[in-house]
């Protein structure tokens, strides 16, 4: 059985608050019956507008007591970057947007695309030298020049 049969309530919450806040992602399941979100997102960095960042947001078996994958489809991403510097795993290069350590349960994936959002926004800004390094934690403050 799995994570969204044994608890339907967390499933709809996950579908209500996703879709509320991004009505442009889509909720599937794949052939081993994980559910994802595939969705795109638009951003303006600054005066630059961001090429759109298409994502799958994946829910593991273990769900909610592992976090979701998060891999970016588009732009590709250079192979390079990854690590701490990137908030991307080394091992398979999803987006590193919580320490492990640090993951709550009640994480919801609309909370996650949000996050999702300021890495794409900081990744960006980086690759522009608007800023020198993505901060640990949420979106960097641009300084107007």
């Amino acid at each position: 059985m799995t994570w969204y049969e044994m608890d339907h309530a967390r499933v709809v919450l996950e579908d209500l608050r996703v879709l509320r806040r991004y009505p442009q992602c889509t909720l599937h399941r794949n052939k081993y019956s994980r559910l994802y979100w595939a969705g795109e997102l638009h951003l303006v960095v600054g005066t630059i507008t961001a090429d759109p960042l298409v994502f799958l947001l994946q829910y593991p078996n273990t769900f909610p007591a592992v976090p979701p994958d998060v891999d970016v489809i588009k732009p590709e991403l250079p192979p390079e970057d990854v690590g701490h510097k990137w908030h991307r795993w080394a091992i398979d290069g999803t987006v590193c947007y919580v320490k492990p350590s640090e993951w709550q349960l009640g994480t919801t994936a609309d909370e996650i695309i949000s996050k999702l959002e300021d890495w794409y926004f900081n990744y960006v800004a980086v690759k522009n030298g608007l800023i020198e390094e993505m901060p640990d934690v949420g979106r960097a403050v641009l300084v107007q020049s």
